[in-house]
Protein backbone atom coordinates (compact mmCIF):
# COMPACT_ATOMS: atom_id res chain seq x y z
CA UNK A 1 0.00 0.00 0.00
CA UNK A 2 1.45 3.45 -0.87
CA UNK A 3 1.78 5.48 2.26
CA UNK A 4 0.26 8.87 1.32
CA UNK A 5 1.44 12.46 2.50
CA UNK A 6 -0.47 14.03 5.63
CA UNK A 7 -1.90 16.82 4.91
CA UNK A 8 0.02 19.36 6.20
CA UNK A 9 3.17 17.99 4.01
CA UNK A 10 0.85 18.90 0.55
CA UNK A 11 1.87 22.47 1.78
CA UNK A 12 4.92 24.75 0.45
CA UNK A 13 7.83 24.76 2.62
CA UNK A 14 7.15 28.31 2.57
CA UNK A 15 4.21 28.30 4.35
CA UNK A 16 4.86 25.43 6.39
CA UNK A 17 8.19 27.36 7.51
CA UNK A 18 5.91 30.60 8.36
CA UNK A 19 3.69 27.91 10.59
CA UNK A 20 6.64 26.84 12.44
CA UNK A 21 7.82 30.01 13.29
CA UNK A 22 4.46 30.77 15.82
CA UNK A 23 4.90 27.58 17.55
CA UNK A 24 7.10 27.35 21.17
CA UNK A 25 11.00 26.57 19.97
CA UNK A 26 10.96 23.49 22.98
CA UNK A 27 7.42 22.33 21.17
CA UNK A 28 9.19 22.70 18.15
CA UNK A 29 11.92 20.30 18.80
CA UNK A 30 10.49 17.86 21.35
CA UNK A 31 7.26 17.33 18.81
CA UNK A 32 8.07 17.96 15.42
CA UNK A 33 11.79 17.52 14.69
CA UNK A 34 12.62 14.20 13.69
CA UNK A 35 9.40 13.06 11.86
CA UNK A 36 10.66 12.84 8.61
CA UNK A 37 13.94 14.73 6.31
CA UNK A 38 11.82 17.59 5.02
CA UNK A 39 10.11 18.63 8.20
CA UNK A 40 13.50 18.69 10.07
CA UNK A 41 15.34 20.24 7.15
CA UNK A 42 12.53 23.01 7.34
CA UNK A 43 12.66 23.36 11.55
CA UNK A 44 16.26 23.73 10.91
CA UNK A 45 15.70 27.15 9.23
CA UNK A 46 13.05 28.34 11.50
CA UNK A 47 14.25 31.94 12.47
CA UNK A 48 13.54 31.40 16.93
CA UNK A 49 12.44 33.77 19.39
CA UNK A 50 13.83 32.09 22.97
CA UNK A 51 12.01 32.55 25.90
CA UNK A 52 14.55 31.81 29.07
CA UNK A 53 12.51 31.05 31.70
CA UNK A 54 14.02 28.00 33.48
CA UNK A 55 16.97 26.01 32.56
CA UNK A 56 15.80 22.56 32.67
CA UNK A 57 17.01 20.03 31.01
CA UNK A 58 14.51 20.29 28.11
CA UNK A 59 15.32 24.26 27.87
CA UNK A 60 18.94 23.25 27.53
CA UNK A 61 19.02 20.92 25.09
CA UNK A 62 16.61 23.17 22.99
CA UNK A 63 18.61 26.36 23.64
CA UNK A 64 21.89 24.40 22.56
CA UNK A 65 20.41 22.96 19.35
CA UNK A 66 18.58 26.60 18.04
CA UNK A 67 21.22 28.36 18.96
CA UNK A 68 22.37 29.47 15.55
CA UNK A 69 19.35 30.23 14.76
CA UNK A 70 17.99 32.34 17.52
CA UNK A 71 17.63 35.70 16.65
CA UNK A 72 15.71 37.07 19.85
CA UNK A 73 16.54 36.17 23.08
CA UNK A 74 14.64 37.19 26.13
CA UNK A 75 16.32 36.04 29.87
CA UNK A 76 13.81 36.08 32.15
CA UNK A 77 15.52 33.90 35.45
CA UNK A 78 19.68 33.87 36.25
CA UNK A 79 21.41 31.39 34.36
CA UNK A 80 25.07 31.55 35.08
CA UNK A 81 26.01 29.03 32.60
CA UNK A 82 24.18 30.45 29.62
CA UNK A 83 27.28 31.69 27.16
CA UNK A 84 25.75 34.50 25.03
CA UNK A 85 28.24 34.22 22.53
CA UNK A 86 26.80 30.63 21.17
CA UNK A 87 23.83 33.10 19.61
CA UNK A 88 25.77 34.87 16.99
CA UNK A 89 23.17 35.59 14.79
CA UNK A 90 21.30 37.22 17.78
CA UNK A 91 19.02 40.45 16.74
CA UNK A 92 17.43 41.13 20.12
CA UNK A 93 18.33 40.72 23.58
CA UNK A 94 16.07 41.31 26.61
CA UNK A 95 17.45 41.18 29.91
CA UNK A 96 15.37 40.26 33.13
CA UNK A 97 17.75 39.63 35.38
CA UNK A 98 21.19 39.74 36.67
CA UNK A 99 23.86 38.57 34.07
CA UNK A 100 27.55 37.72 35.29
CA UNK A 101 30.66 39.38 34.65
CA UNK A 102 31.35 37.49 31.56
CA UNK A 103 27.77 37.59 30.12
CA UNK A 104 27.93 41.24 29.91
CA UNK A 105 31.27 41.34 28.54
CA UNK A 106 29.56 38.99 25.71
CA UNK A 107 27.25 42.14 24.49
CA UNK A 108 30.04 43.12 22.20
CA UNK A 109 30.20 43.48 18.53
CA UNK A 110 32.66 41.32 18.49
CA UNK A 111 30.17 38.14 19.86
CA UNK A 112 27.15 39.53 18.54
CA UNK A 113 27.84 40.91 15.52
CA UNK A 114 24.06 41.28 13.99
CA UNK A 115 22.69 42.25 17.76
CA UNK A 116 20.21 45.71 16.96
CA UNK A 117 18.12 46.05 19.82
CA UNK A 118 18.87 45.53 23.59
CA UNK A 119 16.91 45.58 26.27
CA UNK A 120 17.68 46.30 30.29
CA UNK A 121 15.05 45.85 33.11
CA UNK A 122 14.40 47.72 36.51
CA UNK A 123 17.37 46.20 38.22
CA UNK A 124 19.61 47.92 36.22
CA UNK A 125 18.88 51.30 36.88
CA UNK A 126 22.20 53.10 37.71
CA UNK A 127 24.25 49.93 38.28
CA UNK A 128 28.24 50.18 36.99
CA UNK A 129 27.99 46.97 35.11
CA UNK A 130 25.52 48.89 32.45
CA UNK A 131 27.40 51.69 31.97
CA UNK A 132 30.99 51.11 32.07
CA UNK A 133 30.29 47.68 30.04
CA UNK A 134 27.43 48.68 27.96
CA UNK A 135 27.75 52.43 27.20
CA UNK A 136 31.26 53.39 27.61
CA UNK A 137 33.34 49.93 26.13
CA UNK A 138 32.28 50.44 22.46
CA UNK A 139 31.64 54.14 21.76
CA UNK A 140 35.15 54.27 20.84
CA UNK A 141 35.39 50.92 18.67
CA UNK A 142 35.22 51.56 14.87
CA UNK A 143 33.03 48.46 14.68
CA UNK A 144 30.55 49.87 17.13
CA UNK A 145 29.18 52.03 13.90
CA UNK A 146 27.54 49.14 12.62
CA UNK A 147 26.15 47.48 15.99
CA UNK A 148 23.45 48.40 18.21
CA UNK A 149 21.12 50.68 16.95
CA UNK A 150 18.35 50.72 19.98
CA UNK A 151 18.42 50.79 23.84
CA UNK A 152 15.56 49.99 25.71
CA UNK A 153 16.27 50.76 29.54
CA UNK A 154 14.29 51.91 31.99
CA UNK A 155 15.59 55.37 32.82
CA UNK A 156 18.56 57.36 32.37
CA UNK A 157 21.71 56.03 33.26
CA UNK A 158 24.25 57.93 35.30
CA UNK A 159 26.60 57.69 32.02
CA UNK A 160 24.56 60.86 30.54
CA UNK A 161 25.79 62.76 33.58
CA UNK A 162 29.47 61.96 32.94
CA UNK A 163 30.10 61.28 29.62
CA UNK A 164 29.23 63.65 27.08
CA UNK A 165 30.73 61.74 23.85
CA UNK A 166 27.48 60.41 21.99
CA UNK A 167 26.48 56.98 21.51
CA UNK A 168 26.30 57.82 17.67
CA UNK A 169 25.59 54.03 16.29
CA UNK A 170 22.00 53.91 18.04
CA UNK A 171 18.88 55.22 16.20
CA UNK A 172 16.38 54.43 18.52
CA UNK A 173 16.05 55.05 22.23
CA UNK A 174 13.34 53.71 24.77
CA UNK A 175 12.86 54.83 28.38
CA UNK A 176 10.01 53.51 30.60
CA UNK A 177 10.11 56.77 32.96
CA UNK A 178 12.26 60.25 32.76
CA UNK A 179 11.49 63.38 34.44
CA UNK A 180 10.78 65.96 31.60
CA UNK A 181 14.31 67.94 32.52
CA UNK A 182 16.24 64.41 31.35
CA UNK A 183 14.88 64.70 27.81
CA UNK A 184 17.15 68.14 27.13
CA UNK A 185 19.76 65.88 28.92
CA UNK A 186 19.34 62.85 26.65
CA UNK A 187 18.47 65.45 23.05
CA UNK A 188 21.46 67.28 23.97
CA UNK A 189 23.94 64.21 24.34
CA UNK A 190 22.31 61.95 21.68
CA UNK A 191 22.57 64.66 19.01
CA UNK A 192 22.42 61.81 15.76
CA UNK A 193 19.06 59.82 17.01
CA UNK A 194 16.25 59.40 14.99
CA UNK A 195 13.65 58.29 17.49
CA UNK A 196 12.63 58.10 20.68
CA UNK A 197 10.18 56.64 22.71
CA UNK A 198 9.63 57.38 26.65
CA UNK A 199 6.88 58.22 29.71
CA UNK A 200 7.30 61.57 31.49
CA UNK A 201 7.04 61.62 35.02
CA UNK A 202 7.04 63.84 38.02
CA UNK A 203 9.99 63.50 40.53
CA UNK A 204 12.51 65.27 41.70
CA UNK A 205 15.63 65.21 39.85
CA UNK A 206 19.04 64.13 41.18
CA UNK A 207 21.17 66.67 42.07
CA UNK A 208 23.97 66.20 39.60
CA UNK A 209 20.78 66.41 36.82
CA UNK A 210 20.39 70.28 38.70
CA UNK A 211 23.83 71.05 38.05
CA UNK A 212 24.12 70.35 34.27
CA UNK A 213 20.67 71.57 33.26
CA UNK A 214 21.95 74.85 32.20
CA UNK A 215 24.53 73.46 30.13
CA UNK A 216 22.26 71.73 27.68
CA UNK A 217 19.26 74.43 27.68
CA UNK A 218 20.28 75.68 24.18
CA UNK A 219 20.26 73.61 21.49
CA UNK A 220 18.72 71.94 18.59
CA UNK A 221 18.61 68.62 17.54
CA UNK A 222 18.57 68.15 13.25
CA UNK A 223 18.25 64.25 13.45
CA UNK A 224 14.86 63.42 15.58
CA UNK A 225 12.11 62.53 13.23
CA UNK A 226 10.15 60.16 15.41
CA UNK A 227 9.00 61.19 18.89
CA UNK A 228 5.99 59.21 21.05
CA UNK A 229 5.47 60.34 24.23
CA UNK A 230 3.58 59.19 27.30
CA UNK A 231 2.54 61.74 29.51
CA UNK A 232 1.84 60.79 33.29
CA UNK A 233 2.48 64.49 34.97
CA UNK A 234 -0.36 66.56 36.85
CA UNK A 235 0.21 69.27 34.21
CA UNK A 236 -0.60 67.14 31.31
CA UNK A 237 0.66 68.42 28.38
CA UNK A 238 2.73 71.21 29.77
CA UNK A 239 6.15 69.63 29.72
CA UNK A 240 5.77 68.49 26.27
CA UNK A 241 5.26 72.04 24.69
CA UNK A 242 9.29 73.60 25.45
CA UNK A 243 10.64 70.18 24.18
CA UNK A 244 9.25 70.72 21.02
CA UNK A 245 10.60 73.71 20.17
CA UNK A 246 14.03 72.20 20.69
CA UNK A 247 13.17 69.80 17.59
CA UNK A 248 13.15 71.69 14.41
CA UNK A 249 13.12 68.54 11.89
CA UNK A 250 10.43 66.45 13.98
CA UNK A 251 8.13 64.34 11.39
CA UNK A 252 5.68 62.07 13.28
CA UNK A 253 4.59 62.66 16.87
CA UNK A 254 2.90 60.29 18.84
CA UNK A 255 1.11 61.50 22.23
CA UNK A 256 -0.38 59.14 25.15
CA UNK A 257 -2.11 60.99 27.56
CA UNK A 258 -5.12 61.15 30.01
CA UNK A 259 -8.51 63.42 31.18
CA UNK A 260 -7.81 66.39 28.54
CA UNK A 261 -10.53 68.83 27.93
CA UNK A 262 -11.73 71.00 25.08
CA UNK A 263 -9.49 73.62 25.84
CA UNK A 264 -6.55 71.02 26.50
CA UNK A 265 -7.17 70.41 22.71
CA UNK A 266 -7.27 74.21 21.94
CA UNK A 267 -4.41 75.18 23.12
CA UNK A 268 -2.62 71.65 21.98
CA UNK A 269 -3.22 72.66 18.41
CA UNK A 270 -2.00 76.00 18.98
CA UNK A 271 1.35 74.77 19.98
CA UNK A 272 1.87 72.17 17.57
CA UNK A 273 1.73 75.23 14.37
CA UNK A 274 3.73 77.47 16.54
CA UNK A 275 6.55 75.45 17.69
CA UNK A 276 6.82 72.28 15.14
CA UNK A 277 5.05 73.87 11.98
CA UNK A 278 6.26 71.33 9.63
CA UNK A 279 5.46 68.29 11.05
CA UNK A 280 3.46 66.05 8.94
CA UNK A 281 1.75 63.65 11.44
CA UNK A 282 0.62 63.60 14.48
CA UNK A 283 -0.93 60.59 16.73
CA UNK A 284 -2.81 60.31 19.92
CA UNK A 285 -4.52 58.38 22.52
CA UNK A 286 -6.18 60.56 24.80
CA UNK A 287 -7.71 58.08 27.36
CA UNK A 288 -10.68 59.38 30.07
CA UNK A 289 -11.14 62.26 27.51
CA UNK A 290 -14.96 62.19 26.02
CA UNK A 291 -16.07 64.92 23.35
CA UNK A 292 -19.23 65.51 22.01
CA UNK A 293 -18.72 66.73 19.03
CA UNK A 294 -15.61 65.08 17.46
CA UNK A 295 -15.91 67.49 14.39
CA UNK A 296 -15.23 70.53 16.48
CA UNK A 297 -11.91 68.72 17.63
CA UNK A 298 -10.99 67.83 13.64
CA UNK A 299 -11.27 71.61 12.31
CA UNK A 300 -8.96 73.07 15.17
CA UNK A 301 -5.44 71.46 12.97
CA UNK A 302 -5.42 69.51 9.86
CA UNK A 303 -2.90 67.64 11.94
CA UNK A 304 -6.15 66.55 13.87
CA UNK A 305 -8.20 65.38 10.65
CA UNK A 306 -8.01 61.70 11.77
CA UNK A 307 -9.02 62.13 15.37
CA UNK A 308 -12.09 60.15 16.67
CA UNK A 309 -14.20 59.64 19.98
CA UNK A 310 -14.16 56.09 20.92
CA UNK A 311 -15.80 54.21 23.96
CA UNK A 312 -13.75 51.52 25.54
CA UNK A 313 -15.77 49.00 27.51
CA UNK A 314 -14.04 46.83 30.02
CA UNK A 315 -15.28 43.78 31.87
CA UNK A 316 -18.44 44.23 34.17
CA UNK A 317 -19.99 47.18 32.04
CA UNK A 318 -17.57 49.58 32.85
CA UNK A 319 -16.50 51.62 30.67
CA UNK A 320 -14.41 55.30 29.13
CA UNK A 321 -14.39 57.61 26.04
CA UNK A 322 -10.77 57.67 24.50
CA UNK A 323 -10.09 60.29 21.91
CA UNK A 324 -7.51 58.23 19.60
CA UNK A 325 -6.77 58.64 15.95
CA UNK A 326 -7.51 55.85 13.28
CA UNK A 327 -4.44 54.23 12.77
CA UNK A 328 -3.97 53.29 16.18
Amino acid sequence: MNSKPSRLEILPDELILDLFSYIPSIELYYTWYGLNRRLSAIIRSVKISFELNDNTERTIHTLNYFSSQIIRLHVRNCFDNLDLRCFSNLRSLIIDTKLTSDQLHAIHPSALPHLKRLTFSEWWIDREPLNSIIFTQHSSENQSMTWLKVYHIPTMPSYFLRHYQPLSYVHTMIFDRVHPCNINIILSVQTLLRRLKLTVVRWMPDDGLSKILPSVRQYQHTSLVHLDVTMNTWDKLDDLYPILSHLSCLKHLHVTCDSLTMNDLKRLAIELHTRVPTMKRFTCSFRQTYVENIKTVQCLSPLFRCMRCTKVQWEGGWHYYCVTTNDI
